[in-house]
């Protein structure tokens, strides 16, 4: 069964880049900041369909290859939400998007947590794991979200709270919410896609955002 779910998560996201090119094509810059959602969602593409082709591929050199790609792939991209985010509030003028020296942060930040991931991974463990029908490897020892993501959720938690305040777009926000309450509270499912399923939430909320604030679609009734 979560072999078909990680199968129908892929075919969401491609849909979700194709559409995405589209927006970007439209409505924003290649080079802007929040294009960054669209390797976002390609990097979840490549991670779900890896998992999902593990039992196919079978236990060995190729699969624990595709694997340990899928870490460093989330090492150097996951991070990269933070510049969308940065991109989503610069979009309706919160007012730390002013100022030269937030915006530095919020670069650095970046460029720190993808250098703490690529460090962690040159020091993990990958093994063999199968259940709920799907092969794959995964990080020994590990447990509960890595500190990347939990940074990464945080700064989108305060950009979409500011964003709910300053237009009262909230699906940003719930966005957030779903992605930590599924992250945080154990359900008694006999799936490992849980927490892709709500990934995938997130993201779609996410995009959904990033057309929402466009300049095409968003006028601005906020006054400070």
């Amino acid at each position: 069964m979560d072999t078909i779910l990680y199968f129908c998560f892929s075919l969401i996201y491609i849909i979700l880049f194709l559409m995405g090119i589209t927006l970007m094509r439209r409505h924003d810059s290649p080079s802007s900041l929040s294009s960054s959602l669209l390797f976002v969602t390609l990097a979840l593409f490549v991670d779900n369909i890896i998992i999902a082709s593990g039992k196919f591929i079978n236990d060995g050199p190729l699969l624990e290859m595709l694997n340990i790609s899928r870490f460093w792939i989330h090492g150097f991209i996951t991070p990269t939400l933070i510049l969308f985010g940065w991109g989503m509030a610069k979009r309706i003028d919160i007012p730390f998007t002013k100022k030269i020296a937030v915006f530095y942060f919020f670069l650095c930040l970046t460029a720190g947590l993808i250098i703490y991931e690529c460090i962690e991974n040159m020091h993990k463990t990958f093994i063999p794991v199968r259940e709920y029908g799907v092969l794959r490897y995964v990080s020994e020892g590990s447990s509960g979200p890595p500190f990347m993501v939990l940074v990464v959720t945080l700064v989108l938690l305060v950009i979409s709270i500011n964003i709910f305040l300053r237009t009262r777009w909230i699906w940003m926000l719930l966005g957030v919410l779903i992605m930590v309450g599924g992250s945080a509270i154990p359900i008694p499912l006999p799936s490992s896609a849980l927490t892709n399923a709500f990934e995938l939430i997130f993201i779609c909320l996410l995009w959904l955002t990033h057309y929402k604030l466009t300049p095409q679609n968003y006028k601005p009734s906020w006054r400070g």
